[in-house]
Parts: structure tokens; C-alpha cells; sequence
């Protein structure tokens, strides 16, 4: 579970890249935060790498149709403290 206060910053730096579209599958206007995340980037597509460099991000689902979209944090100016 997100706390509030980050809930709040999530949604006020999507909102500031103007990233509050329509859902491209629905059109449907509702959308949650569902989680953040962290992504390995795996620099050998063919070997599974435990450990390691990630992507940290923020999974937000359409409320209607529950389509999915990650928002990398970064760019967002929202990259946790200590992520690799």
C-alpha cells in the first residue's frame, strides 16, 4: 500500500508531465496507483540475473478495464532514496 503522501506526489508529478490521458484501450478517464515497482534490467537477455541494477517505477492501472502502464520514476523526479 502506498502512503498518502506519496500517492500524492505520484499524482501531482504525472499530472505535471501531463501524463493523465484517457486510457488508450478504453478511453475510459479513471486510473489508479496500484504499486511501485523496481524492473531488473538485465544486461543478457538470455540469462535470468538475480541481483543487480533496476528500474524503479510506478504501476498505474486503468480503473475501468484494468490496462496497465509503468511510469519510470526518474523522470518523474521521484527516484526512491538508495535505488540502484
Amino acid at each position: 500500500m502506498i502512503e498518502k503522501e506519496r500517492l500524492a506526489q505520484i499524482v501531482a508529478a504525472l499530472e505535471s508531465k501531463n501524463a493523465m490521458l484517457p486510457c488508450s484501450r478504453c478511453e475510459h478517464k479513471a486510473f489508479e496507483v496500484v504499486a511501485e515497482s523496481y524492473t531488473p534490467i538485465q544486461s543478457n537477455p538470455n540469462t535470468f540475473a538475480i541481483g543487480g541494477p533496476t528500474l524503479p517505477s510506478v504501476i498505474i492501472a486503468c480503473a475501468n478495464c484494468g490496462h496497465i502502464w509503468n511510469h519510470a520514476l526518474g523522470p518523474l523526479g521521484l527516484t526512491p532514496k538508495g535505488a540502484v
